[in-house]
């Protein structure tokens, strides 16, 4: 019986990020302008999904939009998220602040135990980077409800 003698060669994985820029969508405005405006955009983005989803909106220095990223998806009731993917993000996108948002597809906007410690964590985490995290945002159909405005940030 012959012995096989096995090469192990190795892998090189180049992973290649490339972003395209699109065309603002009609009815955006360059930049976040109220809270009421934040809102109401978290609401057209992610507000009628059926499932959790977290999005973060991107933002140079005058609050204007440099990137929108759906971050994660989860369950109906849930999602998984991590600082590290958010604030690559924000830092691949030459971001000076962000905002968050995420939906509740069970049309109720109050925060759950949850949200409140991901949102101080988040934050917390943007402190150490220097990048600033305005809001958290959790949107249904029709409402929205910011943590800044609430003083649960």
């Amino acid at each position: 019986m012959e012995q096989l003698s096995l090469e192990l060669e190795t892998i090189l994985e180049v992973v290649r990020v490339k972003q395209e820029v699109q065309e603002r969508p009609t009815g955006y405005k360059t930049g976040m302008i109220s809270s009421s405006y934040a809102g109401n955009f978290g609401i057209r983005e992610i507000g009628d999904e059926a499932s959790e989803v977290m999005l973060v909106v991107v933002l140079n220095t005058k609050n204007q939009i440099n990137a929108i990223h759906r971050t994660f998806a989860g369950s109906l009731n849930s999602t998984v998220a991590h600082p590290r993917e958010i604030f690559r993000t924000a830092i691949m996108n030459n971001g000076a602040r962000i905002m968050l948002y995420h939906n509740h597809p069970s049309g109720n906007t109050e925060p759950s135990e949850a949200d409140l410690s991901f949102t101080k964590r988040v934050v917390d985490c943007g402190k150490l980077l220097g990048i600033e995290v305005l809001d958290h945002v959790i949107v249904t159909e029709d409402e929205y409800l910011s943590l800044r405005e609430q003083g649960m940030m």
